[in-house]
């Protein structure tokens, strides 16, 4: 399937009717890295690295998210010049900046030089 063909598929798809044309988009030749990383950011993928997902009953999602996402740390999905931007809020930008550079010992102030 032909990489536009793919988004329009993904653009078209309703999320609540399960995880079959996700993983057919993954599963095309042409899926690069920008496409696997839209598919986790609209998959809810944060919430799984946010680990906020522990005491839910989403067993299919679960199953499709850790897959996913290791797939992408081990490079499956090829590097394009197509890229992927997540749209974060700047209220989001600053939590997950706290989370994560908060224990490498930053002072907080730090952060505010990242806008």
């Amino acid at each position: 399937m032909v990489y536009n063909d793919l988004r329009s598929k993904l653009n078209e798809y309703n999320w609540d009717d399960g995880f079959e044309i996700p993983k057919q988009i993954l599963a095309a030749p042409s899926c690069d890295l920008a496409l696997a990383l839209e598919i986790f950011y609209l998959s809810d993928g944060y919430a799984f690295l946010d680990d906020s997902t522990k005491t839910t009953d989403l067993k299919e999602w679960g199953k499709f998210i850790a897959v996913l996402y290791d797939d992408i740390l081990n490079d499956k999905f090829p590097k394009t010049s197509t890229a992927f931007e997540i749209p974060l809020s700047q209220v989001h930008l600053y939590l997950t900046l706290k989370e994560y550079l908060y224990p490498l010992c930053l002072p907080p102030t730090y952060m505010f030089s990242c806008f």
